[in-house]
């Protein structure tokens, strides 16, 4: 092959400028943000032909917000836009990154008619018209990426038809400029998921255009198999470790696989490689009741849309015990569910949303939750954002009111590697056995050691058929090590209720009757002292944080114990109530309450 002729000597002689070159580059600089990366201003001009009309294999859309959005009103964080979507200004720039990434799209488009295919076309169109020459905020190399996932995701039948053939040569020339631009920008994009999307939305274009242009298509599956390798673990967890980012990561490569099949176009090796070990991880993560346990900054995610997810997905995912990679414990018994985590903080710069919370429990049953974290979901007050991620948000043990482990406090450090760990929580160890009579989980973390000179360590058993967990936590001096200090500490263990749950105090403090959903009864006991009933939050669904309770036992801890002693052991158990045991014990601990016992 040739090699491409370089410029004469006599071109690159510097010339000064003419008004008309200042007026020249100001406008290839104000395009620069969306160029091809071949130069400057060098938008395509080919008209693009037919777009592939393959329809989306999955439907995550919220149904219920599929009203509000066709009538024109848009709702997100609690705050809302009723006046046209293009025609005024955003209620803040949060909004706006949501509105203009189309996010919103798939739950407009849950409800499959006509009507909300056109209201679909008519945003689509009006974005198109009023920021498709460009605009620096929607042009943004993130908001390219995820719009044109959800454009390219529902492209047909939403998008593929119009009143009349340049409406729709027009949008289609809008894709391919985006695509352009985005293939010239991939290098802004911050560490994370948004560059498994853009790796998504490269490709799905390159299989959506049907008039030969491939070099989206091999770009976009060639930079997803580099973060591919970098950011999904071999047991299949993200490497934030978070539950949602994994359930994320799966939609979408899924949304990209299943396009390519239609398509007839071979996807890489390593793209399904990844999805047989996503499933099953994303499988693991759920609750008893389908929805994921709220982990590391992410939400619930919807039961229905998991099973989506998985019923899309190859094979029969299933859930496993024990994610070694992403550090995770699986003991599941008679419908019962708990799900422990036994990691350490995620690497950077994936720690931007790390929660200080080694060995916290989530505890589920076909009822519904018990025991949770206060979690975190995308629409909620950033203001929680930071306080949620430390350990007392968690149903784990907090010693002298501090988080193992430590976010970066300085604003400077903060503003350049963003809002990571400063000091890790581990190291973390754990060890499981699974015997006829059901599963012993022991772990332990030593977040606390280098202060108080104590490892922290939590022992669990779930019966085989899953009637009860039963628990014990202590603070011990690591073997071979000698104390650092000889005073007492102060701990609590916390144990935050989910919102449907139902608590009350037995008179004299020593238990806590539980009512799940209205349906099952559990009693919550414990040797280590006095149960109290605080208030707490939950932060894993909705726009506003929903009010709750938590179960407390506090104590002090020797900082020279070997963990045996009661100041430093305290013993648990949650146990399922026998069908006549709820109706009793309920009277009477409403007559403890109305007498001032709780």
């Amino acid at each position: 092959m040739a090699k491409p002729s370089h410029p004469s000597l006599k071109s690159r002689v510097p010339t000064l400028p003419t008004a008309l070159d200042l007026t020249k580059q100001h406008v290839r600089r104000f395009f620069a943000g969306f160029t091809s990366g071949k130069g400057p201003g060098k938008l395509p001009t080919r008209k693009p032909g037919p777009f592939h009309p393959a329809k989306p294999a999955l439907t995550l859309g919220d149904a219920e917000k599929a009203s509000e959005l066709l009538e024109g009103q848009f709702q997100f964080a609690g705050q809302n836009l009723d006046v046209g979507p293009w025609t005024e200004a955003a209620p803040s720039r949060r909004f706006a990154d949501w509105l203009h990434s189309f996010d919103w799209l798939p739950d407009l488009l849950a409800v499959d008619s006509e009507a909300h295919h056109a209201r679909a076309r008519s945003y689509v169109d009006g974005w198109i018209e009023t920021y498709g020459k460009g605009n620096e905020f929607a042009w943004d190399s993130e908001r390219l990426a995820r719009r044109l996932f959800n454009w390219l995701s529902v492209w047909a039948p939403a998008l593929a038809t119009a009143d009349a053939e340049p409406t729709l040569d027009h949008r289609r020339g809008s894709v391919v400029s985006q695509l352009t631009a985005l293939r010239g920008s991939l290098k802004k994009l911050p560490p994370g998921l948004i560059r498994l999307q853009a790796g998504c939305a490269l490709a799905m274009g390159g299989a959506r255009l049907t008039d030969g242009r491939s070099q989206f298509l091999e770009r976009g599956l060639d930079y997803l198999d580099s973060e591919l390798s970098v950011q999904i673990l071999p047991d299949g967890g993200h490497i934030s470790r978070s539950p949602a980012n994994t359930a994320e990561a799966l939609r979408l490569l899924l949304t990209l696989d299943t396009l390519l099949a239609d398509r007839g176009v071979e996807g890489s090796r390593d793209l399904s490689r990844v999805i047989d070990r996503l499933a099953p991880m994303v499988a693991f993560f759920r609750r008893a009741g389908g929805e994921l346990a709220p982990f590391q900054g992410g939400g619930e995610w919807d039961a229905a849309d998991i099973a989506e997810l998985l019923n899309v997905a190859p094979g029969d995912p299933k859930p496993f015990g024990y994610g070694p990679h992403t550090g995770y414990q699986r003991l599941s018994a008679g419908g019962t569910v708990a799900i422990i985590d036994t990691g350490c903080a995620a690497p950077r710069p994936f720690d931007g949303e790390t929660h200080l919370a080694p060995l916290a429990m989530d505890l589920s049953t076909p009822e519904g939750a018990i025991i949770t974290a206060c979690g975190f979901n995308p629409e909620q007050p950033l203001s929680w954002s930071r306080p949620v991620r430390a350990a007392a948000a968690h149903s784990t043990l907090i010693l002298d009111g501090r988080s193992p482990g430590a976010l970066l406090n300085s604003d400077w450090k903060r503003r350049v590697v963003g809002d990571a760990v400063d000091r890790d929580v581990g190291p973390v160890r754990a060890s499981r056995k699974e015997q006829e009579s059901g599963i012993w989980l022991e772990s332990h973390h030593e977040g606390y050691r280098g202060e108080y000179g104590l490892a922290h360590r939590r022992r669990l058993f779930v019966p085989k058929d899953g009637s009860d967990v039963r628990g014990e936590d202590c603070l011990f001096v690591p073997v071979g090590a000698p104390p650092l200090r000889r005073d007492q500490v102060p701990f609590a263990i916390r144990f935050h209720l989910h919102p449907d749950v139902r608590a009350s105090l037995s008179q004299d403090q020593s238990s806590a009757l539980l009512v799940v959903g209205g349906k099952a009864g559990w009693r919550f006991r414990t040797d280590g002292g006095l149960v109290a009933l605080e208030d707490s939050v939950y932060l894993g669904t909705g726009h506003t944080p929903i009010k709750t309770q938590q179960i407390v036992v506090r104590g002090e801890a020797f900082c020279d114990s070997d963990g045996e002693t009661r100041s430093n052991r305290v013993r648990w158990s949650i146990r399922r109530l026998k069908p006549s045991e709820p109706k009793k014990t309920a009277k009477v601990d409403e007559k403890n309450e109305r007498e001032g016992g709780a």
